[in-house]
């Protein structure tokens, strides 16, 4: 018998799982037609075989360690230039220690997911803090406990079925905190009970990690929804070039995996070249607010180079205090455009955190780009 058996059928399914990604979703003429989807799409499986690797393949939920889930290298999911998201694999059997420093953030929460049942790690939110239900050091340092069993101080519990922690971090700033070198989150997590170094990787262990690793890509290239298909979110508009009602998880008490403080309001645009789509409103004192644009794959587009996003401290706003965002493929010479990048379609979505008040739906219009000098 050749050595590793287990490791090796997990890495043969991988494999496997390659080709049929390849045929059934990036090549797939149902799903995608133009070549920058078809592009994307291999590039977005680059990027779940990254996250799939360090999360799952690379996690140990006895010893957790935190690592960045999105990146300008990393998108998946709906990322956001705006903030900054830690994960960990984690075990409800276990208590851990949560050590870290608030600083610039203008947000930070915890959330608790359960095994999500498709494969990826969108399992439901078990339970939840954010900076303002937790005591905070002067200095900015804060310790929290996660456990089954209640302790004094920051805590927050774990069920049994808890299999990850993730963190926000959210940034209001000119500078988007994703390309600002100077922004980092100072957070680390540890066992609560000493333990011991773990044994060598074993066969059986290191298939295991595999085989979650290979139900995290299924679930996020073939497990996902068609982009133009009619979306099941309440937040999110089915007429395209238009903004659903914006949304909260916690204030609804639907239960689905997400940040239940945000209220998420989205829609779809499609323009042609010498289109623009308006949109106009105002935004509620709060947290934080922002608009991205996202692709198929709900990736943020180039951030980096380009602006495909607004943060409430970025936009400028009329004398009235409301605002007007044009999102286009060329720069019309006015304020607050995002570049679509060439993209033809591709999602709008927006975030409202902590609002004061409802937020109000984003009022829409295509115009013609030639007119925008004269609206």
């Amino acid at each position: 018998m050749a050595a590793a058996p287990e490791t090796t059928k997990a890495f043969n399914e991988l494999i496997d799982l390659l080709g049929e990604v390849r045929d059934r979703y990036a090549l797939s003429a149902e799903r995608f037609s133009e070549d920058i989807d078809v592009v994307e799409a291999f590039r977005y499986v680059t990027h779940l075989l990254s996250e799939a690797t360090e999360l799952l393949a690379e996690g140990d939920a006895d010893r957790p360690r935190l690592s960045s889930i999105v990146s300008p290298a990393r998108k998946f999911l709906g990322d956001n230039p705006d903030a900054i998201y830690q994960q960990a694999v984690i075990r409800g059997d276990r208590s851990y220690r949560i050590t870290g420093r608030r600083d610039v953030q203008t947000y930070i929460s915890f959330t608790i997911h359960g095994h999500d049942p498709a494969g990826g790690i969108n399992g439901a939110v078990l339970a939840d803090r954010n900076d303002r239900d937790f005591a905070v050091n002067a200095d900015g340092s804060y310790e929290i406990i996660l456990s089954a069993d209640e302790h004094p101080g920051n805590w927050i519990p774990l069920h049994p079925d808890a299999r990850f922690v993730f963190v926000r971090n959210y940034y209001l700033r000119e500078r988007s905190a994703q390309t600002d070198s100077s922004i980092a989150v100072n957070i680390a997590i540890e066992p609560l009970e000493p333990l011991a170094p773990p044994a060598p990787l074993d066969d059986l262990a290191y298939a295991t990690r595999l085989r979650d690793a290979v139900g995290f890509i299924r679930a996020n290239t073939m497990g996902l929804r068609m982009f133009h298909a009619p979306s099941t979110a309440p937040f999110k508009s089915n007429v395209a070039n238009t903004i659903g009602t914006p949304w909260s998880f916690r204030n609804t008490g639907f239960a689905a995996a997400g940040a239940v403080d945000i209220f998420y309001a989205a829609g779809r645009f499609d323009l042609g070249p010498d289109e623009a789509l308006v949109m106009e409103g105002t935004i509620p004192a709060g947290a934080f607010t922002n608009v991205v644009l996202w692709n198929a794959q709900m990736q943020t587009l180039d951030y980096v180079h380009r602006r495909c996003s607004l943060n409430a401290a970025q936009i400028a706003y009329q004398p009235d205090g409301s605002y007007r965002i044009v999102v286009a493929a060329r720069d019309p010479g006015v304020a607050n455009w995002i570049d679509t990048e060439g993209h033809r379609n591709g999602d709008i979505f927006w975030r409202f955190l902590l609002p004061e008040s409802q937020p109000e739906t984003p009022r829409c219009r295509v115009v013609p780009l030639a007119d925008l000098a004269t609206i």
